[in-house]
């Protein structure tokens, strides 16, 4: 992906808040003609960010996505709605629709922005990292060499990890929506989706693992480009997994990702698997 390839193309109006064509770039691992979760995620967020720019000086808190069905690569129309009007706090809804079906909901919390002289020893904050110091990995188990894998630069910590866990920079290689810059927060939720391949520990042969949703929530904005994804893989044998994740930028953490696994065999296996 050049700088200048994007996941999203207007569709008529260049200015357009609503009407998007996705590119192959938002091709998913699980169905060559589908989108990965993250982009829709992050369009939906772009969306909201406008109408909370609208009506004040909001910062994204929260943002859950609920996937409803399989998302095609295709036309995308996004329906905003303001779910709960504040000064302090606001709620927005956004829809994602193609060939006139729901596909995806977002709901999210927005708070107002203000000075407030929090003591210094009570901001979280790691060691910075520099993550273009640590080795770039390719994603291994998308079937098509384009995608949502070749549109992320992935780079990965220096572990050692157990099982089901994972340490994970991403950045978007190009743009979310075609002639503009990703804001920081669309930058976190194209990148939060992916807390589902980082660090996986079943096998992706004989097993699929798709997320049926994805919550993050954002206690500072990110700082630059990358977004550090450390990861951890519950899975249990009633067909549930749970994907619990830090996230962070160079300079500490910046807040938390969940996500609800959907577990299923690719094929029969024994009582003993």
């Amino acid at each position: 992906m050049r700088p200048d390839d994007a996941l999203y193309l207007p569709d008529g109006d260049p200015d357009s808040a609503v009407r998007f064509i996705a590119t192959p770039w938002t091709r998913g691992p699980w169905d060559m003609r589908t989108q990965h979760g993250g982009p829709p995620t992050a369009l939906m967020v772009r969306a909201m960010e406008r109408r909370a720019a609208e009506l004040g000086d909001f910062q994204l808190s929260r943002v859950t996505a609920d996937f409803l069905r399989a998302i095609p690569i295709d036309r995308c129309h996004l329906d905003v709605a303001l779910t709960r009007p504040g000064r302090r706090a606001l709620g927005l809804e956004c829809t994602l629709a193609v060939d006139g079906r729901a596909c995806a909901r977002a709901s999210a919390l927005f708070i107002r922005r203000a000075a407030v002289p929090v003591p210094p020893e009570l901001l979280l904050a790691d060691e910075p990292v520099d993550p273009t110091r640590l080795r770039e990995h390719v994603f291994d188990f998308f079937p098509d060499p384009v995608g949502y894998h070749s549109a992320m630069e992935l780079r990965l910590g220096t572990g050692p990890f157990e099982p089901g866990s994972g340490d994970g920079w991403l950045r978007l290689r190009g743009r979310l929506v075609a002639g503009e810059a990703p804001s920081p927060a669309q930058r976190v939720a194209v990148a939060a989706d992916a807390i589902n391949g980082v660090g996986f520990a079943l096998d992706i042969a004989r097993w699929t693992f798709v997320n049926a949703d994805l919550t993050v929530y954002l206690h500072r904005e990110l700082e630059g480009e990358y977004v550090r994804l450390r990861t951890r893989h519950l899975s249990q044998p009633d067909g549930r997994g749970l994907v619990d994740a830090a996230l962070g930028d160079r300079r500490g953490p910046i807040g938390r990702a969940l996500e609800a696994q959907v577990l299923e065999p690719r094929q029969p296996v024994s009582k003993d698997s």
